[in-house]
C-alpha cells in the first residue's frame, strides 16, 4: 500500500511543525518529554494537529468516529451510564469530546431518561474542537448547555463516568 504524496501546502505545513518542534528542543536544552513532544505537535496554536484549522473529523476529514456516523453508540452507551448516575453519581467527564457528537447524543438520551447529569465536563485541549463541541450542543441541547463545562485540566476530584471514545480513536 502506497500513501498518497502530500500536497505542497501540507509539506509546506509539515516543515513549519519540525521546526517549530526543533526550535522548542534547541530552547530546552537538546530534549523534550514525549509529553510534550506530542502537545506540541498536536496542540501548538496554527501548527498542531487539532490546532492549525483543517477539519480532522468526520466524513472530510482524516478520520471519523461511531458517534459522528450515527447515533446509535450514544444511545447505546447512555444506557450503561444512566445505570452509572442512578448509582448515586451525578457527573460526567469526556476526554477528547471532539465534535461534540457524542456528548449531544448522551445528553438527549438522558434527558429521554430523565437522568441528566448534573454536571457534564468536557476536557478537550484543541480550542478548534472546543468550538465544534460548543457549537454541536448548542444547535442541539441548548437548553441544557448551563451543565456543560470545557475544562483545561483534569479535575483534583471527580466522582462519576469518565468517557474516552474520541481521544482513544485519534
Amino acid at each position: 500500500m502506497e500513501l498518497p504524496e502530500p500536497t505542497p501546502h501540507a509539506r509546506e505545513h509539515s516543515n513549519r511543525v519540525a521546526e517549530h518542534i526543533r526550535g522548542e528542543i534547541t530552547a530546552s536544552g537538546g530534549w523534550i518529554s514525549f509529553a510534550r513532544y506530542m502537545e506540541l505537535a498536536l496542540y501548538a496554536p496554527g501548527l498542531g494537529y487539532y490546532s492549525a484549522g483543517a477539519r480532522k473529523l468526520g466524513k472530510a476529514g482524516d478520520f471519523v468516529t461511531a458517534p459522528e456516523i450515527s447515533p446509535l453508540y450514544g444511545q447505546t452507551l447512555a444506557r450503561q451510564v444512566k445505570q452509572v448516575l442512578e448509582a448515586g453519581f451525578d457527573e460526567v467527564l469526556e476526554v477528547g469530546a471532539g465534535s461534540g457528537a457524542l456528548a449531544a447524543t448522551l445528553l438527549e438520551e438522558l434527558e429521554r431518561a430523565a437522568n441528566v447529569p448534573r454536571n457534564y465536563l468536557i476536557l478537550e485541549l484543541s480550542a478548534d474542537l472546543r468550538e465544534r463541541s460548543r457549537d454541536t450542543l448548542a444547535a442541539r441541547v441548548p437548553h441544557l448547555l448551563e451543565r456543560v463545562a470545557w475544562l483545561n485540566r483534569l479535575p483534583p476530584v471527580f466522582s462519576g463516568v469518565v468517557l474516552g471514545n474520541e481521544v482513544l480513536d485519534a
